[in-house]
């Protein structure tokens, strides 16, 4: 079997992806200020070597997406900040 780019990339794709997953894992469960840190920065990184990756596949034709609609996307922000909105605030309840 020959190697291909589109090979190539599909594992570095989910190389990365596994890699961002375990960054956030370890992130989470790090009760190490610094370390947090340094597994959040990776993770920052790791996520923007997914990205470029990912935008090669797509211009390459490897990985096509459809655009979402407008309404969609705006109603998918709302709803998220909602919830982020919610989750700190329960945080700052349960802190006191």
């Amino acid at each position: 079997m020959e190697f291909t780019t589109q090979n190539t990339l599909q594992d570095a794709l989910i190389a990365h992806k596994f890699l961002i997953h375990m960054y956030c894992q370890y992130g989470i469960e790090c009760s190490n200020e610094n370390l947090r840190t340094l597994f959040s920065e990776n993770e920052k990184i790791a996520m923007q070597h997914d990205l470029k990756i990912f935008k090669i596949m797509n211009e390459k034709g490897f990985y096509p997406t459809t655009p979402a609609p407008a309404k969609d996307v705006k109603q998918t922000i709302k709803m998220h900040t909602q919830m982020q909105a919610e989750l700190e605030k329960s945080v700052k309840k349960s802190a006191k």
